[in-house]
């Protein structure tokens, strides 16, 4: 796009909620290998000759614009072609009481479209030559239930139908964010990256949907584009909702009990006088869709568009139970409907980054492939966006900053997992200064007791049952209780457990005095926990310093950290199992991990009863909580695609720098299992299984990478061969 230009329609409004129509016809006497690079402020749909080709820009960050390159020739034609191109221009803040939905697409407040197409010796750019109409006729809002995350569309047909077209104008140069050269060393916010990650997937599944006369009804919670053919005069509410609920988040419920309310503010409104063809711009996510039709009009889906990040899931595996190998594939469905041009947390909702959501969706999405640019985006945006003093946003990109300060660790949790599943001490190297800045922001809030003290931040931890909203404490809710007393305990050893994980990464960098400060900043921390947190008559530690009020997350990271160790570490987390305040699915990795550390293992299956139940309920998607779940499609519950991968299976990192690995399958409660598990060492293929007291595991991987088998009676095998096969007896 070295010599494009933006354009914009003559009456363009300054920060508005606006969609606007630009179109352009070329002629072509033959269609060779044809490339579309285009961007939009905010957001743009791309038609060729009628039919759709992509959505976008990417996502970006305020240090980063993208623009979209797309190979474009089946969509070309001899003769002539029409380019046309809607473009959603959006209120650049809500300062001014302006309602701005799409909380995750950052934007600058024009409406305005850069393209450039190259088919052969045919040169198709922007200019004063298309033609752009302004769309008054759809007006886009949000509600606040939906917290931005989406556009209710209001739409008069007729006008849409009828609008009036004339020239464009031009805005501004195209500004190429890699050029080789910035002149007088001048940037500006539309500068334009190469987009990070693949175009996302666009496939037809009207097949998926069905109409009983009442209801629309996905077979499961999906996410895209639903295209409705709509006949008659008079309008139409289109309503998108996930479940059918009790109205109270209940969870306790069957998602398709229809005697049940469902949610009605996730919707769009279209008046016809005649035939229209709708389709809204941004994408729906829903499992079912309801209409309430007010005249005489008709309405069908005609075509649904499924939108995911492209990644294909794998179908081989068998965990020794049909719940599980269910359950499996939810979560898988779970992880790619919060994966698009970034993580997300729920799609249905907020559609934000989240800091601690995305960091155990990377951990996930590493284990089905090796594809890692997601995450690397990921990182890239959140350190984007840190601030001098080293605070990080706990989402982004946002157009409304939230800082959650324990979300921070979560960012040195990301790079640390990359390193251990990719090796890359490149990419490490780039993020020491964004670890280095969170370790910074952290260390000023140490009291002169040695121990964190209080954020005036929101300081969520999990969404554990008591810990709920209060408006007296000035609490948001998820927030361990007893921390406005100036300390906040959970901080101490958590901060101790990233500590030594930055430690790690700046060891393998060659930065032997920072880990090393670090780690004494770590031992500060974990002996200072034991001071004032331990509580000898529980036997556990406390989540504030007055000994009132206890939590498994406390235990957690205090085993984690190192604070409590062998037979203490233990203790703690069989006493921590009947505590009220429980993990619950946003915590659930990291709690099963102490518990693993401990030898405890088994006492998971409290927790994994609770995701088999999902399947009883008719979930097609992990919740967002075990109870009282808000979000029906929350990725950081999809816990079983590391449990049966890496635990189940057994399948993990041994060593970094030899890129080798270990295979040590836990094998209570099923008699086989098989499954690949994409690795640092490439793709390992697992296969066990106990009969007649004899354990037999056959483990497969590529040549000349070693690969560590430990059995159930304690036997070790090393082998590089691509294939091997051990026994023992139980």
């Amino acid at each position: 796009m070295k010599d494009c230009v933006w354009i914009t329609h003559r009456d363009n409004e300054c920060s508005a909620n606006k969609t606007y129509y630009f179109k352009k016809s070329f002629t072509l006497e033959s269609v060779s290998d044809s490339v579309a690079e285009v961007s939009a402020q905010a957001r743009y749909k791309l038609y060729i000759n009628g039919e759709f080709v992509n959505a976008g820009p990417c996502k970006g960050s305020r240090e980063r614009t993208f623009f979209d390159t797309i190979n474009v020739t089946k969509y070309l034609k001899k003769g002539e072609n029409e380019l046309f191109v809607e473009v959603l221009q959006l209120v650049s803040d809500d300062m001014q009481g302006k309602n701005s939905p799409i909380e995750g697409v950052l934007r600058v407040g024009s409406a305005i479209l850069a393209l450039e197409l190259t088919c052969g010796d045919v040169c198709v750019k922007t200019d004063e030559s298309w033609l752009c109409a302004k769309i008054d006729a759809i007006k886009h809002s949000s509600d606040n239930d939906c917290y931005s995350a989406t556009t209710r569309e209001t739409v008069d047909a007729v006008s849409v139908i009828n609008a009036e077209f004339t020239p464009a104008v031009k805005q501004c140069g195209v500004c190429n964010g890699e050029a080789e050269h910035h002149w007088w060393g001048s940037t500006n916010t539309c500068f334009l990256y190469e987009r990070p990650i693949p175009l996302l997937s666009y496939k037809d599944k009207t097949d998926i949907i069905s109409f009983d006369g009442e209801f629309v009804e996905a077979k499961y919670l999906t996410f895209g584009f639903p295209k409705f053919k709509i006949s008659g005069k008079g309008s139409v509410k289109i309503i998108y909702f996930e479940c059918f609920d009790s109205g109270e988040w209940n969870t306790n419920r069957d998602r398709c009990d229809r005697s049940l309310p469902y949610k009605k503010d996730f919707y769009d409104l279209v008046s016809v006088d005649g035939e229209y063809v709708f389709e809204p711009f941004w994408f729906r996510c829903f499992r079912f869709i309801k209409y309430e039709i007010t005249g005489d009009v008709s309405i069908e889906l005609v075509r649904f568009t499924e939108v995911n990040y492209d990644m294909t899931p794998r179908t081989d595996y068998d965990f020794g139970r049909d719940d599980d190998n269910k359950l499996w594939e939810i979560s898988v469905r779970t992880l790619q409907r919060c994966m698009h041009e970034s993580y997300e947390d729920c799609p249905y909702y907020e559609q934000l980054q989240y800091c601690m959501d995305t960091s155990i969706q990377m951990l996930f999405n590493y284990q089905l492939t090796d594809d890692d640019l997601l995450a690397r985006k990921a990182m890239m945006d959140f350190a984007d966006e840190q601030h001098s003093n080293g605070l990080m946003p706990s989402r982004t990109p946002s157009v409304g900053e939230q800082h959650i300060p324990s979300f921070q660790f979560y960012f040195i949790f990301m790079v640390y997992q990359h390193y251990i599943r990719f090796g890359d001490i490149k990419l490490v190297r780039s993020y020491l200064r964004a670890m280095d800045g969170i370790i910074e922001w952290f260390r000023h809030l140490i009291t002169e007791d040695g121990v964190v003290g209080q954020s005036k931040y929101w300081n969520f931890i999990d969404w554990a049952i008591p810990w709920k909203y209060d408006e007296v404490r000035k609490c948001e809710g998820g927030v361990p209780l007893g921390v406005y007393e100036g300390v906040i305990g959970i901080y101490n050893p958590m901060m101790a457990y990233f500590l030594q994980c930055a430690a790690k990464l700046n060891a393998v960098c060659g930065r032997n005095d920072v880990a090393n400060e670090y780690l004494t900043i770590a031992d500060m921390l974990k002996e200072n926990t034991k001071k004032l947190f331990w509580n000898e008559e529980k036997g556990l530690f406390a989540d504030d310093v007055n000994h009132l009020y206890f939590s498994q997350h406390m235990q957690t990271w205090c085993v984690l950290s190192g604070v409590a160790q062998g037979e203490d570490a233990k203790n703690i987390m069989l006493n921590s199992l009947e505590l009220e305040a429980k993990s619950t699915f946003a915590f659930a990795y990291f709690y099963f991990r102490a518990l693993e550390m401990c030898g405890l293992y088994d006492k998971t299956e409290a927790m994994m009863k609770s995701y088999r139940r999902l399947l009883t309920l008719n979930c097609t998607t992990v919740p967002e909580t075990p109870e009282n779940s808000r979000s029906e499609c929350h990725a950081w519950g999809a816990l079983a695609i590391y449990e049966f991968s890496a635990t189940v299976l057994g399948v993990r990192t041994q060593n970094v720098a030899e890129k080798s690995v270990c295979v040590k399958p836990y094998i209570e409660g099923r008699d086989h299992a098989s499954g690949t598990v994409s690795t640092i060492a490439g793709d390992i293929r697992v296969e066990w299984k106990k009969a007649d007291g004899v354990f037999e595991i056959t483990v497969s991987g590529a040549q000349g990478k070693e690969k560590t088998v430990y059995m159930p009676n304690g036997d070790i095998h090393s082998f590089s061969d691509t294939q091997k096969t051990f026994c023992c007896n139980l």
